[in-house]
């Protein structure tokens, strides 16, 4: 007698077809990491704790690597202390002070905080030491400029229009190219 010629024996066989393929393909998942379970900076800044402070999307803005930048971000402070956060870059240090159970808001104009210049072109990343409570991180601080549109209102002095112009006459070329081409 043949396997799978009786009536038993076909869904014997079935079942265990079917059984095979849910395990080989529950088994992929048990073996590959999740993409949903990285962290990851879900915007232009980044994301790192010093000390007991949480920097969330913490960025600089700027028109260019030698005027004034400002500092565009979230510091969170969950403890019960009021801390201190250094920032160290080539050109000098900042100092943020950061009340207990708060979140410091680098957007809010109350909180505008600028450093004379990065040194550093927007597109790229300038070198920083960050210190809070004796605890230290050496990271890089994106900067950006008014490239995108979220950030204009943000730029020490005001968006300079001619950091972008570039990028506009080159986008209108395309669509011109592209229109004769149809």
């Amino acid at each position: 007698m043949k396997i799978g010629s009786s009536k038993f024996g076909r869904r014997a066989v079935a079942l265990s077809a079917t059984a095979l393929i849910a395990v080989g393909t529950a088994g992929c998942g048990a073996i590959n990491q999740q993409a949903t379970e990285l962290t990851y900076a879900a915007s232009d800044g980044i994301v790192v704790n010093v000390g007991d402070l949480k920097l969330r999307n913490f960025l600089l803005v700027t028109n260019d690597a030698d005027s004034e930048a400002r500092f565009l971000g979230s510091i969170i402070n969950d403890t019960d202390q009021a801390q201190t956060l250094t920032v160290s870059l080539d050109s000098g240090n900042t100092t943020f002070e950061v009340e207990p159970k708060t979140s410091l808001k680098l957007e809010d104009e109350e909180n505008a905080t600028t450093v004379a210049s990065t040194g550093t072109i927007p597109g790229e990343q300038v070198d920083a030491t960050l210190e809070a409570e004796g605890e230290s991180s050496n990271v890089a601080i994106p900067v950006v400029n008014g490239v995108l549109e979220e950030y204009r209102e943000y730029i020490p002095g005001g968006f300079d229009e001619a950091t972008v112009e570039h990028l506009e006459e080159h986008s209108e070329e395309s669509a011109t190219e592209s229109e004769e081409t149809h």
